[in-house]
């Protein structure tokens, strides 16, 4: 049961990531079509080569100090902070959002050029982008490491299922939105993304609450 939570939270904090206009949303577009469906999933194998190893190095250095009461006070405080920020970013600015996605379409649906089936070029994008994105090592000091704790309760499997789950969510949203864009579809209607958006910053809410409640205790005693 608690491994099946752990695919849920992960999958549900990377959706959540994902599908928020950024920049490999746009990279993921424009890739698309110039290089057909398979953009997607290319650019999500070089933004895994990234995130790869600072889950590994995440995972082995808190393993060593996970049983330090305050550490794992501060990670959880931290990463509360964090997902609660991110539901109510994700939640205010969900129409905001829709309106980029849709510029984003717009600005690039007459962009007519032959297709070339070039799979190095999106791999090259999504670990061009991830490399030189700040926001992602921000992502995994704080948020990231909190889920790599709460992986390491039930072990080092417990942080390949929360990862499973995370990567899948990215995998297959970049691939929905590659296909989508490359057989010259609209991916999503404007109303079911803000719809998504809601549902998933409510999730980030949720889970923001839970690890600010599992620090109650620790600092509970110095009041």
């Amino acid at each position: 049961m608690e491994e099946l939570l752990l695919l849920s939270i992960g999958f549900g904090v990377g959706m959540s990531g994902a599908i928020a206009p950024g920049p490999l949303f746009t990279a993921t577009i424009k890739d698309s079509l110039k290089h057909g469906p398979l953009s997607g999933p290319m650019i999500c194998i070089g933004h895994l080569l990234i995130e790869v190893p600072i889950v590994i190095g995440l995972a082995l250095g808190v393993s060593y100090i996970i049983n330090i009461p305050l550490v794992r006070a501060l990670i959880g405080l931290m990463g509360g902070v964090g997902l609660f920020y991110m539901g109510i970013q994700i939640i205010k600015e969900r129409k905001k959002f829709e309106k980029v996605s849709e510029a984003t379409l717009k600005s690039i649906a007459t962009d007519k050029k032959k297709l070339k089936h070039d799979l190095l070029s999106p791999l090259k994008t999504g670990f061009i982008f991830t490399v030189f994105n700040p926001a992602i090592f921000i992502w995994w000091a704080t948020i990231g490491n909190s889920l790599v704790m709460r992986g390491l309760a039930i072990g080092f499997i417990g942080v390949l299922l929360l990862f499973i789950g995370h990567w899948f969510a990215d995998l297959s949203w970049y691939s929905f939105l590659s296909f989508s864009v490359s057989k010259g579809k609209k991916f999503i209607s404007p109303k079911v993304y803000e719809v998504i958006l809601l549902v998933c910053g409510a999730f980030l809410l949720y889970l923001g609450i839970n690890f600010l409640y599992a620090t109650v205790p620790y600092f509970s005693q110095y009041i």
